[in-house]
């Protein structure tokens, strides 16, 4: 998290309520991405590691709908989120594509993803296979690795992601 939980310990202690109100806080997983909670965010009393799961290509908050608060309440409200290893390959040769035609094309595959799970596309980083979208509040955000979202690479009639 950022700040660290031990930071925020600390600063609760120093200044009794500071957990109500921590501006941008963020919970991230190496090498999987992170979520930047926009405003202050009250993280009291949060289990973290039971409400957000990162995967691969994926980030859940509040998988059990029951147990998610109203939107604005808790983890469930606006944020940036960062999926990582979101790349741009041919899956036959294993070559990542950094610039060009078909980076453009998965580009405005991701803007799509987004907007389809009702997400608002911010950026995509072919080179760190990086892609930035906001959300108004949580569900299930993904990648996805069905053949609907496959693009073809025309020269070699193979798929790449």
């Amino acid at each position: 998290t950022e700040p660290r939980i031990q930071e925020l310990a600390a600063k609760e202690r120093a200044e009794p309520g500071y957990c109500r109100r921590v501006k941008d806080f963020v919970v991230g997983r190496r090498g999987f991405g992170s979520i930047k909670f926009l405003g202050e965010t009250d993280v009291r009393r949060l289990d973290i590691e039971s409400i957000v799961q990162f995967n691969h290509r994926e980030v859940i908050v509040y998988r059990d709908e029951s147990k998610k608060p109203a939107v604005g309440q808790g983890l469930n409200k606006p944020a940036e989120v960062t999926l990582l290893n979101i790349k741009c390959m041919n899956k036959k040769t294993g070559q990542q594509y950094t610039e060009g035609t078909k980076v453009e094309k998965y580009k405005e595959m991701l803007i799509k993803k987004a907007e389809e799970q009702g997400a608002e596309f911010v950026s995509y980083d072919a080179d760190k296979g990086e892609w930035k979208f906001r959300v108004k509040h949580f569900s299930c955000y993904d990648f996805g690795d069905g053949d609907s979202e496959e693009l073809i690479d025309e020269d070699a009639n193979a798929p790449i992601l």
